[in-house]
């Protein structure tokens, strides 16, 4: 089941047509981090972007940018080939000692972090405008975003009899990893007003066949990559799944991988699809 968002995208790609004049500041800047570049170039400033990791996959444009490997196991020498003068980062980039080898060699490293909520993704939007010297359009921007969440509305069902119970299944084969408090999804759950099935784990747990069975999930949540990898029935097959009554039903929700794990300026686009997919869910 694969909703499509109903107005969210276009507004935001209209507000990137609307900010995206104007001379940028002359940076050569590596991105890492998939929502980081994701929000270059929502602020029409990716003439400043010489190299992005592999985790930045959106928008398309963001997969021809040469890449410097994965934001967790990044190389100075890799970096360095494209001679940046300024690094954006999250608090995943790592490892430390390459970071503090780039940071010696007089690259500015700018982190890019805010907590997994609806100010944090504005604050996100803040930071990266701040470090592009982009102020005026990160501003408008955060305008068109906060419009979007406004627009949102929890679904009448939800508040009248209970919000779903929901578990998004990050890795598919043997003990499926899901993600509990402290995670993205779980934060675009909440966002959604939605409940966490397995919300009193910490993290990204392995669930035991028992763990499933107390979940009791409405839906399993899934990227859409992960489930071409590894298709619909390695879920339903999961010892324990189809005693669910997201096993029972079917019950199958997917949203692109960076829509699902980035907490970026799309998430009222993801909340709005997960709401969509939910549709006709009935407890």
């Amino acid at each position: 089941m694969h909703a499509k968002p109903r107005f969210f995208k276009g507004l935001v790609l209209a507000s990137v047509m609307v900010i995206s004049t104007g001379a940028n500041a002359a940076q050569r800047v590596v991105s890492i981090g998939g929502t980081v570049t994701e929000i270059v170039y929502l602020l029409g400033a990716e003439s400043q972007l010489v190299a992005s990791d592999t985790s930045s996959i959106y928008p398309e444009a963001a997969n021809q940018t040469p890449k410097v490997g994965y934001q967790r196991t990044l190389s100075a020498e890799g970096v360095l080939s494209v001679h940046p003068d300024t690094l954006l980062i999250t608090p995943a980039a790592g490892p430390a000692k390459v970071l503090q080898q780039l940071k010696d060699t007089g690259i500015n490293l700018i982190t890019i972090e805010a907590p997994d909520t609806k100010q944090g993704i504005l604050d996100k939007i803040t930071q990266v405008a701040s470090a592009l010297h982009q102020e005026e359009k990160g501003k408008y921007l955060v305008q068109q975003i906060e419009h979007a969440f406004e627009a949102l509305s929890t679904p009448k069902a939800w508040h009248e009899q209970r919000p779903p119970r929901l578990l998004f299944v990050l890795q598919m084969g043997g003990a499926p990893m899901v993600a509990g408090k402290n995670t993205a999804p779980d934060a675009l759950f909440t966002l959604a007003g939605a409940t966490n099935a397995v919300g009193t784990l910490d993290g990204y747990k392995a669930l035991t066949p028992e763990a499933i069975l107390l979940a009791q999930p409405d839906a399993i949540v899934v990227t859409q990559q992960g489930l071409s990898r590894a298709g619909e029935q390695a879920i339903w097959a999961l010892p324990g799944m189809l005693a669910t009554p997201a096993g029972k039903a079917q019950r199958m929700l997917s949203l692109d991988a960076l829509l699902a794990l980035g907490l970026g300026p799309r998430t009222p686009e993801a909340i709005q699809s997960l709401q969509q997919q939910l549709e006709e869910w009935a407890p």
